[in-house]
């Protein structure tokens, strides 16, 4: 059955991609239903990571399913890149846990995400050109930013694949790992993160992004305003405290 999954592990909601007869494309509801999913993740103050991967072995996801996708002159009208760019808006950190295939749309979804952690049979994929497509999803403006011009460039141009470790080489995947081990390598990195103060986590996602939209300057604006204000909170006083009984902190705040 051709679904979004969703498992919850204490603060951390686990959304799985399913349709492996495709290799986890996207069909029918399915974008819509990630969509939802998302929102409801980010609204859930027991919630403070969110991670994202595909079923089985074999497929992050391969994208739309192309018999979906409009073709010739209604193409016009394109896809709708909502649900696989959510993740940039969230309040809340995302995960991708790479486990194979990942192309055109959850190509996008990949880099729309926070951190990407990636299985070593895992291939990117930008195959636009080679379909009489511009690639879109912010990709002419972020990837050159995650993966560096010159990769970004040749992913784009040629449509041939990335490897894992070509991905991991440029800066765009931050751990690479074993096939089959990618979920617990994100979820050791989403329970680091989850133990952290949530407001916090959330303001340095915010300003980082912030930083690529506008500028250091705005961000720097961003960083001193929200650090005045951060510092004042209960979860400052609590993290301080902690640190000098040496205890783990308890963060009560939300994003």
């Amino acid at each position: 059955m051709a679904e979004i999954r969703t498992t919850t592990l204490d603060a951390i909601r686990i959304l799985t991609i399913s349709n492996e007869r495709k290799r986890n494309a996207f069909e029918g509801p399915m974008s819509g239903d990630l969509l939802a999913q998302f929102e409801i993740a980010d609204a859930d103050p027991a919630i403070r990571v969110v991670v994202v991967t595909g079923a089985g072995d074999v497929a992050f996801s391969s994208g739309h399913d192309l018999n979906d996708l409009p073709t010739g002159f209604e193409a016009g009208a394109g896809t709708d890149e909502g649900p696989v760019l959510k993740p940039m808006n969230m309040k809340k950190p995302v995960i991708a846990a790479i486990n194979g295939h990942c192309y055109a749309a959850a190509l996008m979804l990949a880099m729309s995400c926070d951190l990407r952690v990636a299985s070593e049979n895992a291939t990117f994929g930008s195959p636009g050109a080679r379909l009489g497509m511009l690639p879109e999803g912010g990709q002419l403006g972020r990837l050159p930013l995650l993966m560096g011009r010159s990769a970004a460039l040749e992913l784009m141009l040629t449509g041939a694949p990335l490897s894992a470790a070509e991905a991991f080489r440029c800066g765009f995947v931050s751990r690479l790992v074993a096939q089959g081990q990618v979920l617990d390598a994100a979820l050791s990195l989403a329970r680091l993160i989850a133990a952290n103060a949530p407001a916090v986590v959330s303001a340095i996602k915010h300003g980082v992004l912030l930083a690529e939209a506008s500028g250091v300057s705005g961000a720097e604006e961003f960083e001193q305003r929200t650090a005045r204000a951060l510092e004042k909170e209960a979860d400052a006083v609590e993290g301080v405290k902690a640190f000098l009984e040496k205890r783990k902190p308890v963060f009560t705040n939300v994003a």
